[in-house]
C-alpha cells in the first residue's frame, strides 16, 4: 500500500497492519474534524455577524418608530431641541446595548452624539476610503428599500455602519448614523476558535489512543492466528485456534483456518499411513520376486521347468504391483478432482441395465437380478460411476458361492436423494470389520484376498468415487447371510 512508500527516516520494514489502520482512520478523522471545525466556525461567525447587523437594523427601526410616534411633539419643538428630545427617547434602548453608538443631525447644522468616539470616527477622512453612501436609506410611508449594513475599520477595530435619513412633516430632515463595535463579537469568536481547536486536539488524542487500543484488541485474534501458525508443524497438526465467540468475520476466518488445519492433519495422517501401508504391501511381492531370483540363480539354470515357473511367478507379482500402483494413481486423481470437468446429467437406470446385462453375459456362475429400476437422474462422471457399481458387483461375485444371487436396484428416495443398492447372498462380513473395510490396503482375510486377486484398494477407490460425487457409501452385512452395499447420491 501507499503507506509503505512513505519515506520515513530509519524505517526499513513496512508498517504493521494495525499501524496502517490507525494511521488511515486518524488521517480520515483529522480531515473530518478539520472540515467540521471550519464549517462550525464559519457558520458561527456568520450567525454572530448577522445578529450584529440585525441589532443595528432593529435599532434603526426603533428610531424610525420613535419619530413616528412622537411626530406631533417634535413639530411643536424648536429645531435645536428636537435632537435632544429624540435622544432622551432612545436612551432606554441604548443603555442596554452599550456597543451601539449613534449620531443625529439635521439640515440646520444641529447634531447629537451618543459617544465621543463618533467625533473621530465619523469624519470625512475616515469614511472617504469606503465606497458607500453615508445616508443611503430614506424612510417614508412608501419606502420599500432593503436595508444593508456596511463595515469599516478604525484603530484596528472593526465597526458596522448604517446611515439613513428621515424627512419630517414640516420639511426638516433628520440624519441618523449608527455604529456598532464588533470587538465583543471577535473576542467571542477568538474564544470559540481556541475552544474548538483545544477540543479538536483533545478529541484527536483520544481518538489516537482509543484507535490504537481498539485496533489492537480487534486484531488480537489475527496476532494469535499468526503465533499459532508459527507453532504448527507436521508433528503437531492437532493444534487449533480458539474462536473469539463474536461470530464475526474473524471468527469465520478462524473456523476456515481450523478446517484447513484439520484437512492438513488428515492429509498428513493419510500420507503417513499410505507410505507405511504401501511399503508393507510392496515388501511382500518384492520379497517373493527376490526369492524366485535367488532360486533361479541357484537351481534354475539347469532346470527349465523351475525356470519357467519362477518367471511366471515373477510376472504375476509384477502385474499385481502394477495394478496396485494404477489403483493408487486413480485414488489420487479422484481425490484431486481430476475428473471434475466431465460431470454431466445421467440416468442411473440406463447405466444399471447396461451393467447387469454385461454381468449376466460374462458370469454365468451367478444369478443377477434387477429388483427395481426407477428413472433416477444425477450429475456425475459416467465412467467413474460405472467403475464404482462394477466394483461392488465384482466384490459380490468374488465372495458369493457359485449359484448364488446378486441383486441390483435403483430407487428415488425423495426429491433430493437417489439410492443404488447391490445385494448378494455371499459369506458376509463380520460386524467388527465393517468400519475398516473402506480403508486403503485393509483386508479382512489376507490369504482369501490374495486368492481372489484383491489388493485392499477396491472399496477405497469406490468410496473415493462416491465422495467426489458428494454421495455416501453404506455397507451392511451379516455372516453367512450376505452383504448389502448402498450408494446414496444427490440429484444435483
Amino acid at each position: 500500500m501507499w503507506f509503505d512508500k512513505l519515506n520515513i527516516p530509519g524505517r526499513k520494514k513496512p508498517l504493521k497492519i494495525y499501524h496502517r489502520i490507525v494511521f488511515f482512520f486518524i488521517l480520515a478523522l483529522t480531515v473530518v474534524l478539520t472540515l467540521s471545525f471550519l464549517m462550525v466556525f464559519f457558520f458561527s461567525q456568520q450567525i454572530i455577524l448577522n445578529e450584529s447587523q440585525s441589532t443595528m437594523i432593529r435599532f434603526n427601526n426603533y428610531v424610525i418608530n420613535t419619530l413616528d410616534e412622537n411626530m406631533p411633539t417634535l413639530l411643536s419643538l424648536p429645531a435645536d431641541a428636537r435632537l435632544e428630545f429624540i435622544s432622551d427617547k432612545l436612551y432606554p434602548y441604548v443603555k442596554d446595548n452599550s456597543l451601539i453608538a449613534y449620531q443625529l443631525k439635521d439640515n440646520q447644522g444641529n447634531s447629537y452624539q451618543s459617544s465621543e468616539i463618533l467625533t473621530d470616527l465619523l469624519v470625512a477622512e475616515n469614511l472617504a476610503e469606503y465606497d458607500f453612501d453615508l445616508f443611503e436609506f430614506s424612510f417614508d410611508d412608501d419606502n420599500d428599500q432593503m436595508i444593508a449594513v456596511n463595515s469599516l475599520r478604525y484603530n484596528q477595530i472593526e465597526y458596522y455602519y448604517l446611515g439613513s435619513y428621515y424627512v419630517l412633516e414640516d420639511g426638516d430632515i433628520i440624519y441618523l448614523q449608527i455604529i456598532k463595535n464588533l470587538n465583543d463579537s471577535y473576542v467571542f469568536m477568538t474564544i470559540l476558535f481556541v475552544l474548538m481547536v483545544s477540543i479538536s486536539i483533545l478529541g484527536l488524542i483520544a481518538i489516537i489512543l482509543l484507535g490504537i487500543y481498539g485496533t489492537k484488541q480487534t486484531l488480537k485474534p489475527l496476532i494469535e492466528i499468526s503465533e499459532t501458525a508459527k507453532n504448527i508443524t507436521e508433528n503437531n497438526l492437532n493444534i487449533r485456534i480458539e474462536e473469539t465467540g463474536n461470530k464475526d468475520e474473524l471468527d469465520q476466518l478462524i473456523v476456515s483456518l481450523n478446517q484447513m488445519i484439520k484437512k492438513l492433519e488428515s492429509a498428513f495422517n493419510n500420507q503417513k499411513r499410505f507410505v507405511s501401508d504401501a511399503s508393507h504391501e510392496l515388501r511382500i511381492p518384492l520379497t517373493v520376486i527376490q526369492g524366485y531370483i535367488d532360486i533361479l540363480s541357484d537351481w534354475g539354470k539347469n532346470d527349465p521347468q523351475l525356470r519357467d515357473e519362477s518367471i511366471e511367478a515373477i510376472r504375476d507379482e509384477i502385474k499385481g504391483m502394477n495394478k496396485m500402483v494404477e489403483d493408487l494413481l486413480l485414488i489420487t486423481r479422484i481425490e484431486n478432482n481430476y475428473f471434475g470437468d466431465d460431470f454431466v446429467v445421467l440416468d442411473i437406470s440406463l447405466l444399471l441395465e447396461k451393467i447387469i446385462y454385461q454381468c449376466q453375459m460374462i458370469d454365468p456362475d451367478h444369478e443377477y437380478l434387477m429388483e427395481s429400476c426407477d428413472h433416477a437422474f444425477v450429475r456425475g462422471n459416467e465412467g467413474l460411476l460405472i467403475q464404482a457399481i462394477r466394483g461392488l458387483l465384482d466384490n459380490s461375485r468374488k465372495y458369493t458361492p457359485v449359484g448364488g444371487t446378486i441383486s441390483l436396484s435403483c430407487r428415488v428416495c425423495n426429491k433430493k436423494i437417489n439410492e443404488i443398492t447391490v445385494t448378494d447372498s455371499g459369506c458376509g462380513i463380520p460386524s467388527s470389520e465393517l468400519e475398516k473395510i473402506k480403508e486403503r490396503f485393509y483386508r479382512i482375510n489376507s490369504d482369501r484376498s490374495r486368492a481372489t486377486g484383491g489388493s485392499g484398494l477396491g472399496l477405497s477407490i469406490i468410496d473415493s468415487i462416491i465422495n467426489v460425487h458428494r454421495g455416501k457409501l453404506v455397507i451392511t452385512s451379516e455372516l453367512g447371510l450376505g452383504t448389502k452395499a448402498s450408494i446414496f447420491l444427490n440429484k444435483n
